[in-house]
């Protein structure tokens, strides 16, 4: 079996996996949901040995690149992105947790369907599932539901009767719109999708005016620090984008084409954990996630500051904000020559830290001599 598809005990699986393994089990309990023909799409698609079986029936769509790396590893989905297109006899949706992206996938699910169509949908119990059963009856008329291991699997076939005005509403939901400060491009799903997050807006009231040269935005979201530092710093030659949401991506390319057009912007649908290379940045800004689904995983922030630390040029400086109760200075005393706290205010802090001029390629071993900054 392929190392990407192995089997993991219940107990050890959180609400997003036990959806996943309560999905597959409906599809092998209730025959009737498989078609005999006809294609399958898997929107926001995650890795399981089942979907092997569907061959080159299946067709997976996964915007979030972490995840889309494991489907591409595992051969279920190609090298390069493709959106779902077409249409599908079944296809099956594993939702998130934002209500308003839940019910524009729903709304796309059943476009995707050819007529007497199946969409089939897992959610935890605990992630709204009886909610969303309820509305997908409301949508679609008849359904049917079958729940194991704390998840729900709900379905219903697609007929002349879906409501046309709930279709049109949740279709909207899923559309780019001006949203945040009624000039940023955003949309439902995304993180702080609907306002600037108070971090990030405390980070640019700290950034130095000496920003320049070559520059990168670690998970940068729909933009919102790249646009200040574009409309900010004209000394910055080069600004890196990188972001493993690809919708969020999109929304970054619409705002900063109005924030800087001449300016020369790279665009990385990327997940910046598994590193962006090294020695290539004078200054390196973030606002690194630290949550998987609700659980706090202040491992992914030390990822990202590792990934800075090694990205930098000797004597790059490395900007960013973390909630207060982030144990982020002992990796960035670790990673980098010199560091400091420069504010802390409300539930954030603000840090900085400095690459050594001569500092050798970052690789988890601790450097020494450190010390803090002085101005």
């Amino acid at each position: 079996m392929n190392r990407h598809l192995g089997a993991r005990t219940m107990g050890s699986l959180k609400d997003r996996d036990l959806a996943l393994e309560t999905l597959m089990l409906a599809l092998r309990s209730e025959e009737s949901l498989v078609p005999a023909e006809g294609r399958i799409g898997f929107l926001r698609a995650r890795v399981h040995a089942d979907l092997l079986t569907f061959g080159e029936r299946l067709v997976c769509e996964q915007d979030f690149k972490p995840e889309a790396a494991e489907l591409q590893a595992a051969g279920l989905m190609g090298s390069d992105y493709k959106a779902l297109d077409g249409k599908f006899a079944l296809v099956l949706l594993l939702p998130e947790r934002q209500k308003h992206q839940t019910l524009a996938d729903l709304a796309r699910g059943m476009d995707l369907l050819e007529d007497g169509g199946k969409l089939v949908v897992c959610l935890h119990n605990d992630w709204g599932a009886k909610r969303y059963e309820k509305l997908l009856a409301d949508l679609a008329g008849e359904i049917g539901s079958f729940s194991k291991h704390h998840c729900r699997v709900f379905w219903a076939q697609k007929t002349a009767d879906l409501d046309p005005d709930l279709m049109k509403e949740w279709r909207s939901y899923g559309e780019m719109s001006r949203i945040v400060e009624d000039r940023f491009w955003s949309r439902p799903g995304l993180f702080s999708w609907d306002e600037v997050d108070d971090g990030s807006r405390l980070l640019t009231e700290y950034l130095p005016d000496r920003v320049q040269g070559a520059v990168a935005d670690l998970g940068a979201g729909w933009g919102f620090l790249s646009d200040f530092m574009l409309r900010r710093f004209p000394a910055i030659r080069t600004l890196d984008v990188y972001e493993a949401d690809r919708i969020a991506l999109e929304c970054a390319k619409k705002n900063l084409a109005a924030a800087a057009p001449g300016a020369k912007v790279r665009y990385h649908w990327d997940d910046v954990t598994a590193g962006i290379g090294s020695g290539k940045f004078d200054y390196v800004v973030m606002n690194a996630p630290f949550h998987e689904g609700r659980k706090p995983e202040p491992m992914l922030g030390l990822k990202f500051i590792e990934a800075a630390a090694n990205a930098l040029k000797p004597g790059g400086e490395l900007w960013l904000v973390a909630n207060r109760h982030l144990p982020y200075e002992k990796d960035l005393q670790a990673t980098l020559a010199t560091s400091e706290i420069v504010i802390q205010s409300g539930s954030f802090k603000v840090m900085r830290g400095i690459r050594e001029e001569r500092a050798p390629e970052y690789s988890g071993i601790r450097l020494s001599n450190r010390r803090e900054i002085s101005d």
